[in-house]
């Protein structure tokens, strides 16, 4: 902690230990990479006036959402080709969240399995869904996830088709990576993840490829490649009705930033999840943050919110929960951890926001996470996303 004691601290060393192409896709967005930087810097303009003269406190970071109880109010969010961008990615991260009680989301396009990553969760997993166009992969796909005990289901919707990702394709991304002196030569030169990468294997799309040999029962040979994501997608409000019914346990629906697509989701899943993709997808969408108070304010009190894109520190959680998340999931600074630290560094990462989080809320003086998100923030002027009228 002394030595890396902020997750940024970490970045130089993290780049030098990952080959091009595995930096490229940790931490490109789209486009002009516009909201990218927007989801970092909407955040340097919230403060907080603290009141003091309220004594001392010792914080309890203890946070409920969807019928469970964690030891901090955030989780890891599903990012896809995981192993492309630190060899064993799965593995470290399911064993961290378990040890640490918080929640792991796994991606359809991870590069391990349902099933091989379901062996290190407990039955504590959550497992995020890319929804294929076609049914019988869909329906296969959650019978799997429920078949190998992961709780949370969270359906993404901000993926009607894949973005360009111009930095992707300028880097030669691809899963498996490409076999040319180009990734040779990255590769070589960082050796601890070509050493992890010999141990762990190759890195693939675990949980899609049995899908992609046009050999599945009943299905037409997917897309491959990067881009496709491995298949067709689609989603509208039928189809997340199915998705429902299917789904015993929580639904969660990710990638939301519209109040009135809050409302319509909030009576038909059990929370909503704010995201602009890490500012991979659109690159003129805005921060969620910006239309947290919003959403919040037109779902009421009770219903849970959850949100990410662009949290880096501890401080940048606290932000979020003080206008109006429940719970914050992030997922480049564990990479980053990772990337400069190997396995340890996942649960370097976690130390660092729990020890950010409890530190600000002995600053201010609140008990609990509850009583965090009471707290008054100072916004600046317009921050909440107003739509344009063109009438």
């Amino acid at each position: 902690m002394d030595k890396f004691p902020r997750v940024m601290d970490l970045l130089p060393r993290a780049k030098r230990r990952l080959p091009h192409f595995s930096s490229e896709y940790l931490f490109s967005g789209t486009g002009y990479d516009l909201a990218i930087n927007n989801n970092k810097n909407i955040l340097k303009n919230i403060f907080l006036t603290p009141r003091y003269l309220k004594g001392s406190v010792q914080p309890n970071l203890k946070t409920k959402i969807l019928n469970c109880e964690f030891n901090v109010p955030f989780g890891i969010a599903p990012v896809g080709l995981t192993s492309l961008i630190w060899p064993g990615a799965e593995k470290y991260l399911s064993k961290m969240s378990v040890k640490n009680k918080i929640p792991y989301c796994l991606s359809t396009v991870a590069c391990a399995s349902i099933e091989e990553v379901s062996k290190f969760l407990n039955g504590q997993g959550w497992f995020q869904l890319y929804p294929p166009e076609n049914k019988e992969i869909r329906n296969d796909l959650l019978k799997r996830a429920i078949k190998s005990g992961y709780k949370v289901l969270v359906v993404t919707a901000d993926i009607p088709a894949s973005s360009r990702r111009e930095r992707l394709r300028l880097a030669g991304v691809s899963v498996p990576p490409k076999n040319n002196l180009r990734t040779f030569f990255h590769a070589a030169i960082c050796p601890s993840w070509s050493i992890g990468t010999l141990i762990n294997g190759i890195p693939a799309f675990g949980t899609m490829d049995q899908y992609s040999d046009g050999n599945w029962h009943g299905t037409e040979k997917t897309k491959a490649g990067f881009a496709g994501s491995q298949m067709k997608r689609f989603l509208d409000w039928d189809y997340l009705k199915e998705v429902k019914d299917i789904w015993k346990g929580p639904v969660v629906l990710k990638g939301l930033m519209h109040k009135e697509d809050a409302i319509l989701a909030s009576k038909i899943v059990d929370c909503v999840y704010l995201s602009n993709h890490g500012g991979r997808q659109l690159d003129m969408a805005p921060s969620p943050l910006q239309t947290l108070p919003e959403i919040r304010n037109s779902l009421g009190p009770d219903y849970p919110i959850i949100i990410d894109s662009g949290f880096y520190s501890g401080q940048d959680m606290c932000k979020a929960l003080m206008l109006g998340a429940n719970f914050v999931m992030t997922g480049r600074p564990f990479f980053i951890g990772m990337g400069a630290l190997g396995e340890e560094g996942a649960q370097h990462i976690h130390d660092i926001l729990k020890d950010e989080i409890f530190n600000v809320m002995e600053q201010i003086c609140v008990k609990d996470i509850g009583e965090l998100q009471k707290q008054k923030l100072s916004l600046p002027e317009n921050f909440v996303l107003r739509e344009m009228n063109y009438n």
